[in-house]
């Protein structure tokens, strides 16, 4: 039985050595975190520093708050930790299993891509070096498909990419200490436990102690069901100290119809 106080996830106080080494890690983790989210947040990118933000205010509170948060935010760092990296997969999955532009143009800023458009009315086109010297106007009919292209690929698209791959490396990371952090605070804890028969509440102590020498209640109640001094004796007796078993002693006697 663990008990609730002590050096487990969740107690308060100063963390022992075992968890203050992880100390510079979790700084290193501050780092890599606010550069990940200053950089997105720079790009325009809101959504995707979310979880990072959140990730970096816990962090830091452990790094910085060691003796106050460090103990109670083990485990809520751990698990959304996993979370996080559960969000990153699924975003990286669907980067590349997206047609366009695909996993062949993740670091690309320059990718176009003729796309098919019908035009909802007409259109005015300008030809240049037409048969006639200058411009020459040419209007397209509605309801014509055309081929329009398009490029989704710039500086941000390869910014945006970059940061989502080192995003969900260092959520693996921080995945990683948590679980160290995690398992070292619940075997020092484990260590720091009493005997679990101390933990153990009234009654199951009782029921421990109940072999030995019997509940002197029950004996007091059974003397008072006797008849005669001899039953309100025994029954005195039995109420105020347990005995054990004694064998009949005496002579026998015989019943007369």
């Amino acid at each position: 039985m663990i008990p609730l106080g002590g050096l487990g996830p969740g107690s308060t106080g100063s963390p022992p050595p075992e968890l203050l080494r992880y100390k510079n890690f979790l700084y290193l983790l501050v780092v890599g975190y606010a550069a990940i989210v200053v950089t997105t947040l720079s790009i325009g990118q809101v959504s995707l520093s979310f979880n990072y933000m959140i990730m970096l205010i816990m962090v830091a509170s452990m790094a910085s708050r060691a003796d106050q948060c460090m103990m109670t935010c083990i485990a809520p760092f751990f698990l959304f930790g996993i979370l996080s990296v559960l969000f990153d997969l699924v975003n990286v999955i669907a980067l590349l299993s997206a047609p366009y532009p695909g996993a062949g143009h993740i670091f690309s800023s320059h990718c176009p891509e003729p796309v098919d458009y019908i035009l909802p009315k007409n259109a005015t086109v300008y030809l240049t070096d037409a048969a006639v010297n200058g411009t020459a106007a040419y209007t397209v009919p509605k309801d014509t498909q055309v081929k329009i292209p398009r490029d989704l690929c710039s500086a941000v698209w390869v910014v945006r990419n970059v940061m989502l791959l080192l995003g969900a490396v260092l959520d693996i990371v921080a995945s990683r200490l948590g679980y160290k952090m995690f398992k070292a605070s619940m075997e020092l804890s484990l260590a720091d436990g009493q005997d679990p028969n101390q933990n153990q509440g009234p009654l199951a102590q009782q029921l421990m102690m109940a072999p030995q020498g019997g509940f002197g209640g029950q004996g007091g109640q059974g003397g008072q069901g006797g008849q005669g001094n001899g039953g309100r004796n025994g029954g005195g007796q039995a109420g105020q100290r347990p005995q054990q078993f004694q064998p009949f002693q005496g002579s026998g006697q015989t019943l007369s119809a």
